[in-house]
């Protein structure tokens, strides 16, 4: 099964990439989300799909030449890995040529996690990304024992709808004018109860499906 893509905790090191698929997702949104404050918020968790690149550097958000496995000497390359270990391992920072592909946001509020936000690169759409992320997001409110799921979504992202309702999400309710930038409608949608043994099943039943379907699920590194 080809594990083309990996989702983990999102760090500091990946704030300028998810920052500019938060621009190309949401143009019109203002102000950005302030994600350095966000990782130290004790209630929200944030996670990233990321796939290897060996010729990006994430903290420059560009492509370098000089870091390349084939221009290091052997020495080099044993050092690199060695550093890349020791930043991972000890400091939780990603690798240099992780290239971040998808975010995903959730807040913690008693009994309930609230996506507050989640995008996709623009030429990684439509791979199962989106719902990688999905996945992920669930889970994460099952370890926390959330209740239920919510999110908002602009009333005209029919593909947004369709992805929400996949994953058990149903509509709710409408937020009138909750879009600043042409005050349209959010539909409100929620799950049913995520810790009942019936969306339990529901859930495993989704995962197997996504393996099928695009590839296998890894655990967070």
């Amino acid at each position: 099964m080809n594990t083309k893509y990996k989702i983990r905790p999102m760090c500091r090191e990946d704030i300028l990439q998810v920052e500019q698929i938060e621009r190309q997702s949401f143009p019109t949104s203002w102000p950005p989300t302030p994600f350095k404050r966000e990782l130290s918020n004790r209630l929200a968790r944030y996670f990233v799909v990321y796939t290897l690149s060996s010729a990006y550097d994430g903290r420059q958000g560009t492509l370098r030449d000089g870091m390349r496995p084939e221009t290091l000497s052997s020495f080099g390359r044993i050092l690199k890995g060695v550093l890349h270990f020791i930043r991972y391992r000890f400091f939780k920072t990603a690798f240099s040529n992780h290239l971040i592909v998808g975010y995903i946001g959730i807040w913690f509020m008693t009994d309930e996690a609230h996506i507050t936000s989640i995008a996709v690169k623009e030429e990684y759409r439509r791979t199962g990304v989106g719902e990688l992320m999905m996945l992920r997001g669930i889970k994460a409110a099952i370890d926390r024992k959330s209740r239920v799921m919510t999110l908002e979504v602009r009333v005209s992202n029919y593909g947004a709808h369709a992805l929400y309702k996949k994953y058990g999400y149903r509509e709710a309710g409408v937020r009138k004018g909750y879009y600043l930038d042409n005050k349209e409608d959010a539909l409100i949608m929620t799950t049913d109860l995520i810790m009942s043994a019936e969306y339990q099943a529901f859930y495993d039943g989704r995962v197997k499906a996504f393996r099928k379907n695009y590839f296998d699920i890894t655990k967070d590194e």
